[in-house]
């Protein structure tokens, strides 16, 4: 008698989905947390893959701007599959949530919602009404709890998953692309960087007097040898203080990991060198987690450039004055072509300040 009783209610649901209908949801608030459709925190589960487009809420006519967000997301979802589509029609974008593409795919756009002035629209593939009702259920936006590895993919160890992170944009509506131009700038730096560093140490000694200083200086570039556009799929987001933080999946397997893998020095006949940024009061110029990632990937990057060549010159001086006076002068030279697998990322804030780990697997070729 209970599945007669809900019956019904499947049957409005598969209608709604089905019948193309266009709705626009705005974002509620229960106990002043924020829910959402499940589709913006998870765009990618086992059962759909689909993709987030954003536009200013309205257009230059003043109209709620669905078109405008719709095409967003329509466009990555042709890359993606690499499916070739021209006849973008305003008025159906606008009007229709279903847009045939051919006679084997027929795109679905699921209700919209808006936030702050901002529009977003979900476009995928999948055609199963369960599914896609699956990813309308309100859920609440995650909170990055990076200690409390929550949501848990913060702390995943998988290595063909890069972070990308954008803090609050001028234009709102593009905090979600910027957050993918990071991750595929990270991207583009793991492929092959040219690493150019230069290290000077100096060391003093007066055995009489018990005096020993040094000082030590560094300046270096890393650049990333391509400027290509990587095929990445957000899978997941939370938020931290304005800060939208994405989990973007590359198309590689992810390699399987020891227990122990971080304690080693080679993996897999390969050098593994663990990057870092933020400790004993490093600050980047803008204070940006986006930054921060960024100079562990580098940090990470010179070590493994350290490993693959350097050069030293030294020169050191004896006097006696008084006593036994020592004086050492050392230049370290890197100039090398490096690239790395990102085997784990760990993030973390103290005073506010963030803190990241990184773990860079060599690779022999660019990937």
């Amino acid at each position: 008698m209970k599945w007669i009783r809900s019956f019904p209610l499947f049957l409005l649901l598969t209608y709604l989905l089905l019948s193309g209908c266009n709705t626009t949801l705005g974002l509620k608030k229960q106990q002043d947390n924020l829910r959402i459709p499940s589709w913006f925190i998870n765009p990618v589960n086992k059962e759909v893959i689909g993709f987030i487009g954003a536009a200013a809420k309205y257009d230059s006519q003043g109209k709620i701007n669905i078109a405008g967000s719709r095409k967003a997301a329509l466009a990555q979802l042709l890359t993606h599959h690499q499916l070739a589509f021209s006849g973008f029609d305003h008025a159906q974008l606008q009007s229709s949530a279903k847009l045939v593409l051919s006679q084997t795919h027929t795109v679905r756009f699921l209700p919209e919602f808006n936030h702050q002035g901002v529009i977003y629209s979900y476009a995928t593939l999948e055609q199963n009404p369960f599914s896609l009702s699956q990813q309308q259920t309100l859920a609440h936006l995650s909170r990055c709890q990076f200690t409390q590895c929550s949501p848990s993919w913060l702390c995943d160890e998988k290595s063909n998953t890069i972070t990308g992170v954008s803090f609050f944009t001028s234009s709102p509506s593009q905090q979600l692309s910027k957050a993918q131009q990071n991750a595929n700038l990270i991207a583009n730096l793991l492929y092959q960087s040219q690493v150019n560093a230069t290290e000077y140490l100096s060391q003093s000694g007066h055995e009489k007097l018990a005096i020993q200083s040094a000082s030590f200086s560094q300046s270096s570039q890393v650049s990333a040898k391509t400027t290509r556009t990587n095929k990445l799929l957000l899978k997941n987001v939370c938020e931290y203080n304005s800060t939208l933080i994405g989990n973007f999946v590359l198309p590689e397997p992810a390699i399987k990991l020891a227990r122990d893998w971080q304690s080693r020095s080679m993996y897999q006949d390969r050098s593994l060198i663990q990057g870092r940024f933020g400790y004993g009061g490093q600050m980047s110029p803008d204070l940006l987690l986006s930054s921060a990632i960024e100079l562990a990937i580098k940090d990470a990057l010179i070590e493994l450039a350290k490993i693959k060549g350097i050069e030293i010159e030294q020169a050191s001086s004896l006097t006696f004055n008084n006593g036994y006076y020592f004086i050492s002068h050392s230049k370290m030279t890197v100039d090398e072509q490096v690239s790395g697998q990102l085997l784990d990322i760990k993030l973390s804030y103290q005073q506010d300040r963030p803190i990241v780990n990184v773990w860079l697997l060599e690779t022999k070729h660019p990937l």
